[in-house]
Protein backbone atom coordinates (compact mmCIF):
# COMPACT_ATOMS: atom_id res chain seq x y z
CA UNK A 1 0.00 0.00 0.00
CA UNK A 2 1.35 3.41 -0.88
CA UNK A 3 1.04 6.38 1.43
CA UNK A 4 -1.89 8.76 1.28
CA UNK A 5 -2.00 11.35 -1.48
CA UNK A 6 -2.52 14.75 0.09
CA UNK A 7 -3.31 18.04 -1.60
CA UNK A 8 -2.50 21.24 0.26
CA UNK A 9 -4.34 24.05 -1.50
CA UNK A 10 -4.12 27.62 -0.32
CA UNK A 11 -5.42 31.07 -1.14
CA UNK A 12 -3.21 34.01 -0.24
CA UNK A 13 -2.92 37.73 -0.81
CA UNK A 14 0.49 38.56 0.60
CA UNK A 15 2.10 35.15 1.15
CA UNK A 16 1.43 34.43 4.83
CA UNK A 17 -1.02 31.60 4.19
CA UNK A 18 1.29 30.03 1.63
CA UNK A 19 4.09 30.05 4.21
CA UNK A 20 1.83 28.32 6.74
CA UNK A 21 0.88 25.74 4.08
CA UNK A 22 4.58 25.15 3.37
CA UNK A 23 5.22 24.63 7.06
CA UNK A 24 2.40 22.07 7.22
CA UNK A 25 3.82 20.36 4.13
CA UNK A 26 7.25 20.16 5.81
CA UNK A 27 5.77 18.40 8.85
CA UNK A 28 3.87 15.97 6.66
CA UNK A 29 7.09 15.18 4.76
CA UNK A 30 9.00 14.70 8.03
CA UNK A 31 6.40 12.06 8.89
CA UNK A 32 6.56 10.25 5.55
CA UNK A 33 3.47 11.78 3.94
CA UNK A 34 3.98 13.22 0.50
CA UNK A 35 1.83 16.14 -0.56
CA UNK A 36 1.31 18.50 -3.44
CA UNK A 37 1.17 22.21 -2.64
CA UNK A 38 -0.78 24.50 -4.96
CA UNK A 39 -2.55 27.81 -5.07
CA UNK A 40 -6.33 27.26 -5.27
CA UNK A 41 -6.32 29.28 -8.48
CA UNK A 42 -4.00 26.72 -10.08
CA UNK A 43 -5.69 23.56 -8.81
CA UNK A 44 -6.78 21.07 -11.41
CA UNK A 45 -8.31 17.65 -10.98
CA UNK A 46 -8.29 16.58 -7.34
CA UNK A 47 -10.06 13.22 -7.40
CA UNK A 48 -6.83 11.23 -7.02
CA UNK A 49 -6.13 12.63 -3.54
CA UNK A 50 -6.96 10.84 -0.30
CA UNK A 51 -7.02 14.04 1.74
CA UNK A 52 -7.18 17.78 1.17
CA UNK A 53 -5.90 20.55 3.41
CA UNK A 54 -7.22 23.99 2.49
CA UNK A 55 -5.85 27.26 3.80
CA UNK A 56 -7.05 30.84 3.47
CA UNK A 57 -6.54 34.16 5.16
CA UNK A 58 -9.57 35.81 6.68
CA UNK A 59 -10.42 39.31 5.48
CA UNK A 60 -13.45 41.17 6.78
CA UNK A 61 -14.62 37.99 8.50
CA UNK A 62 -14.56 35.77 5.40
CA UNK A 63 -12.20 33.36 3.73
CA UNK A 64 -10.82 34.75 0.46
CA UNK A 65 -13.24 34.45 -2.43
CA UNK A 66 -10.83 32.09 -4.22
CA UNK A 67 -10.98 29.65 -1.28
CA UNK A 68 -14.77 29.89 -1.11
CA UNK A 69 -14.99 29.23 -4.87
CA UNK A 70 -12.64 26.25 -4.44
CA UNK A 71 -15.07 24.76 -1.89
CA UNK A 72 -18.06 25.44 -4.14
CA UNK A 73 -16.40 24.10 -7.29
CA UNK A 74 -15.01 20.93 -5.70
CA UNK A 75 -17.96 20.37 -3.36
CA UNK A 76 -19.01 17.03 -4.91
CA UNK A 77 -15.56 15.62 -4.26
CA UNK A 78 -14.78 17.39 -0.97
CA UNK A 79 -17.93 16.15 0.73
CA UNK A 80 -16.66 12.56 0.36
CA UNK A 81 -13.01 13.02 1.35
CA UNK A 82 -10.98 13.71 4.45
CA UNK A 83 -10.73 17.51 4.61
CA UNK A 84 -9.00 19.95 6.95
CA UNK A 85 -9.26 23.73 6.71
CA UNK A 86 -7.05 26.32 8.34
CA UNK A 87 -7.39 30.06 8.26
CA UNK A 88 -5.14 32.84 9.43
CA UNK A 89 -5.67 36.45 10.23
CA UNK A 90 -4.74 39.30 12.44
CA UNK A 91 -8.09 39.59 14.22
CA UNK A 92 -6.75 37.57 17.15
CA UNK A 93 -3.26 39.02 17.36
CA UNK A 94 -3.48 41.42 20.25
CA UNK A 95 -0.85 40.53 22.85
CA UNK A 96 -2.07 37.65 24.98
CA UNK A 97 -5.20 37.06 22.87
CA UNK A 98 -5.78 33.39 22.06
CA UNK A 99 -9.42 33.49 21.01
CA UNK A 100 -9.53 32.32 17.39
CA UNK A 101 -13.34 32.04 17.23
CA UNK A 102 -13.63 34.94 14.72
CA UNK A 103 -11.32 33.01 12.42
CA UNK A 104 -13.11 29.68 12.94
CA UNK A 105 -16.41 31.44 12.16
CA UNK A 106 -15.10 32.03 8.63
CA UNK A 107 -14.65 28.27 8.22
CA UNK A 108 -18.08 27.57 9.65
CA UNK A 109 -19.53 29.86 6.97
CA UNK A 110 -18.31 27.24 4.48
CA UNK A 111 -20.30 24.39 6.09
CA UNK A 112 -22.96 24.95 3.47
CA UNK A 113 -20.46 23.52 0.98
CA UNK A 114 -18.01 21.39 2.95
CA UNK A 115 -17.66 19.79 6.38
CA UNK A 116 -13.99 19.59 7.33
CA UNK A 117 -12.84 16.93 9.76
CA UNK A 118 -10.36 19.39 11.28
CA UNK A 119 -10.52 23.18 11.55
CA UNK A 120 -7.89 25.58 12.85
CA UNK A 121 -7.34 29.31 13.11
CA UNK A 122 -3.87 30.81 13.37
CA UNK A 123 -2.72 34.31 14.07
CA UNK A 124 -1.30 35.79 10.90
CA UNK A 125 1.06 38.57 9.96
CA UNK A 126 0.53 42.12 8.82
CA UNK A 127 2.81 44.64 7.17
CA UNK A 128 1.56 47.92 5.73
CA UNK A 129 4.21 47.68 2.99
CA UNK A 130 3.01 46.87 -0.55
CA UNK A 131 -0.71 46.73 0.28
CA UNK A 132 -3.24 47.13 -2.47
CA UNK A 133 -5.02 50.47 -2.39
CA UNK A 134 -8.21 48.87 -1.07
CA UNK A 135 -6.35 46.97 1.66
CA UNK A 136 -4.45 50.13 2.64
CA UNK A 137 -7.76 51.97 3.06
CA UNK A 138 -9.13 49.17 5.24
CA UNK A 139 -5.94 49.15 7.31
CA UNK A 140 -6.26 52.92 7.81
CA UNK A 141 -9.76 52.36 9.21
CA UNK A 142 -9.12 49.38 11.50
CA UNK A 143 -5.47 49.97 12.51
CA UNK A 144 -4.40 46.31 12.67
CA UNK A 145 -1.35 45.41 14.72
CA UNK A 146 1.83 45.34 12.65
CA UNK A 147 4.05 42.28 12.89
CA UNK A 148 4.28 38.55 12.45
CA UNK A 149 2.06 36.90 15.05
CA UNK A 150 2.25 33.34 13.75
CA UNK A 151 2.92 30.68 16.35
CA UNK A 152 5.10 28.27 14.41
CA UNK A 153 5.01 25.64 17.13
CA UNK A 154 1.19 25.69 17.09
CA UNK A 155 1.29 25.25 13.31
CA UNK A 156 3.64 22.28 13.64
CA UNK A 157 1.54 20.72 16.41
CA UNK A 158 -1.59 20.97 14.28
CA UNK A 159 0.27 19.50 11.30
CA UNK A 160 1.31 16.53 13.45
CA UNK A 161 -2.35 16.10 14.46
CA UNK A 162 -3.17 16.01 10.74
CA UNK A 163 -0.55 13.28 10.23
CA UNK A 164 -2.17 11.22 12.99
CA UNK A 165 -5.71 11.83 11.72
CA UNK A 166 -4.84 10.97 8.12
CA UNK A 167 -3.06 7.81 9.26
CA UNK A 168 -6.08 6.71 11.33
CA UNK A 169 -8.41 7.53 8.44
CA UNK A 170 -6.34 5.36 6.07
CA UNK A 171 -6.47 2.42 8.53
CA UNK A 172 -10.24 2.25 8.11
CA UNK A 173 -9.83 1.20 4.48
Amino acid sequence: MTGPRVLIAYATKYGTTKEIAEEIQDVLAENGIESDLTNVMETGIIDSYDAVILGSPVYMGKMLVEAREFCQHYRPYLKNIWLAIFVDGISCCNPGETNTSPLIAAIRDMHEYVRPVMEMGFSGAFSPVNLSEADAQIADMVHPPVGDFRDHEAIRIWAREIVSAISKHREIY
